[in-house]
């Protein structure tokens, strides 16, 4: 082919969930048309089986590459991760299209002759030529939503909210466009502005637009509703002049749960230099540090979102092991009251009493609770300074370092686990699950606190949620941690909230510590005159406490990587 690309090579990508019936059908039309197509799915676990019939097709088809990821992610991020995945592997072209057939192969050569003169070609229902066979109340849906975004968001296009659509993987990889925070089907009009603002030469071409071949259309209500709150944020942007792209940064790093090097930044860090930051105090459980915050980003390919290992202070189990807190012991009777309401939280799902180890004992005040409950009890504290306070003030036995630096003085039948506030400060926190599995009986219970960033106060707050700070290095979300628990080898109990229990005037502090510099320094000061004895509950549903169960039977033991993860055919 003469033009712009020499000897293309074009990677057609579709996302899939429950297409077991469809998949075969559009693979054997692209590759009837008779180029030379690849073709790139992203399996969301689809039910159906979708994804074990592609690993049959990728078998006997080296054309045919797969990626499994664990759970439905998101047609967004579905579309990201083949974004990065063309860049990564060299291709020139990239064609985007539905898995269901509304989308007809017969366009794609089109698409792909516009692409000559364009960075990004749309598919597009509703200029002359193109088709559209809803009829009804999703026509109507349709018509209404790609005529608002043309309106609003003032840009000479027609469609907005489809996926059949061609691009120039060179420009997207100088745009490094894969800074778009839409999960679902906005993710297709975000782009389409993102593109236009970055100063993309943007074309469209009319296709053919038919219903479904089989099964059912999965868009679920509330897409709509945030797709009319997408529009809105994108139009207010465009509005106030802040609509200028910004490019996504590089991350050169892979996920710690499932290996995949397909991650975008969802948060820059902030705040001072590393190597000029708090050190070990930032470490502290009673850090009032919120004004410095890593980069976090996300793994496109199993959801977590992490501080990459680059990112990551090198010293880590260092910091953590000169931490000294003593606003927690001035705080005690508030933690001890804490510790105490937990314990009758969890007390219905554990045996009468046994063998416990808790991981990250900190000062040992839960061992202390469970002690006086009959429990023989056993800590792990990195911190010298807060495993000695645990020896000698509060009479408990608490080893000093990790897990692995105490494996031989462990016993490898416990009866309970415990782990609160633990897993988010940890760099691998699969493996620390499989090693507390392997440290409990049959049957064992573990009690565990952490994030979950898909509760309403994160989303809410974003890149300002408070529990953005230096010491957190993973943000899970519930869904996501329920399965990283089933695959180390447990079953879940129980989800609920976690309550934490503070004074009013260590809240005050730390609420104040939210705020801008000057505002901190006016209203921090006002914490002494508030009253040290009322201690209050917090719980706004970011931190579950999790209770699982470690199966009885040895085929469930935890895996050496995370099951259906990874690449099927071409490894990344």
């Amino acid at each position: 082919m003469s033009g712009r690309y020499d000897k293309p090579r074009t990677l057609v990508a579709t996302a899939t969930y429950n297409e077991r019936e469809n998949i075969p059908v559009l693979l054997k039309r692209i590759h009837g048309l008779g180029e030379d197509l690849e073709v790139l799915v992203v399996d969301d676990d689809s039910p159906d089986g979708t994804g074990r019939l592609l690993d049959e097709l990728t078998a006997a088809d080296g054309r045919l590459h797969v990626v499994h990821r664990p759970a439905k992610l998101g047609l967004g991020s579905a579309h990201q991760l083949a974004f990065l995945y063309a860049i990564r592997h060299g291709f020139d072209r990239l064609v985007t299209m539905d898995a269901d057939l509304s989308h007809t192969p017969d366009n794609i050569p089109q698409l792909l002759d516009a692409l000559e003169d364009a960075d990004m070609v749309i598919g597009s229902r509703y200029i002359k030529g193109g088709t559209c066979d809803y009829r009804g109340y999703r026509m109507f849906l349709s018509v209404c939503a790609n005529t608002l975004a043309r309106l609003l968001l003032r840009l000479p296009f027609h469609e907005f909210t489809t996926s059949f659509r061609a691009f120039d993987v060179k420009t997207l990889n100088e745009l490094r466009c894969t800074k778009l925070r839409s999960r679902g089907y906005s993710f297709f009009m975000e782009t389409v502005f993102r593109l236009h603002s970055a100063g993309a030469r943007i074309s469209e071409v009319p296709i053919q637009f038919r219903d479904r071949h089989t099964g059912v259309s999965k868009i679920p209500r509330f897409e709509i509703l945030s797709g009319i709150a997408k529009l809105f944020r994108l139009t207010a942007s465009s509005i106030t002049g802040r609509n200028k792209f910004k490019p996504a940064a590089v991350i050169d790093d892979k996920c710690c749960y499932c290996g995949s090097s397909f991650m975008v930044e969802i948060y820059p860090a902030s705040g001072s230099e590393a190597e000029g930051r708090e050190g070990a105090e930032a470490y502290r459980c009673s850090s009032m540090d919120h004004k410095n915050t890593p980069q976090v980003v996300q793994c496109l390919q199993c959801g977590l979102m992490q501080v990459p290992g680059k990112s990551q202070p090198e010293e880590l189990e260092a910091l953590y092991s000169d931490v000294e807190d003593p606003t927690y012991i001035d705080n005690r009777a508030a933690r001890e009251l804490n510790f105490e309401k937990t314990y009758e939280r969890i007390e219905p799902f554990l045996p009468e009493t046994g063998a416990m180890l808790e991981i990250g004992a900190f000062c040992g005040l839960f061992l202390a609770q469970a002690e006086k409950r009959g429990w023989r009890c056993e800590g792990i504290e990195p911190s010298r300074w807060a495993s000695r306070i645990a020896r000698e003030e509060v009479g408990v036995e608490v080893f000093t370092g990790t897990l692995d630096d105490n494996r031989g003085s462990l016993r490898d039948d416990y009866d309970l686990a415990i782990a609160w506030d633990v897993l988010e400060h940890v760099p691998d926190p699969y493996g620390l699950l499989t090693g507390i599995h392997r440290m409990l009986r049959p049957g064992g219970i573990l009690c565990l606190s952490t994030l979950d960033r898909h509760n309403w106060l994160p989303r809410l707050t974003g890149r300002h949620w408070p529990w953005i700070m230096d010491m957190h290095l993973q943000y899970f979300s519930r869904d996501f941690f329920e399965g990283m628990l089933a695959r180390a080898g447990y079953e879940v109990v129980h989800v609920t909230g976690y309550t934490h229990y503070a004074t009013l005037p260590y809240l005050w502090r730390k609420a104040a510590a939210q705020l801008p510099g000057g505002f901190a320094a006016l209203l921090t000061p006002l914490a002494r005159i508030l009253p040290s004895a009322l201690i209050v509950p917090v719980s706004f549903g970011d931190v579950k406490l999790f209770i699982a169960r470690k199966h009885h039977d040895a085929d469930a033991a935890p895996e050496q990587a995370p099951d259906g993860l990874g690449f099927s055919h071409q490894s990344d």
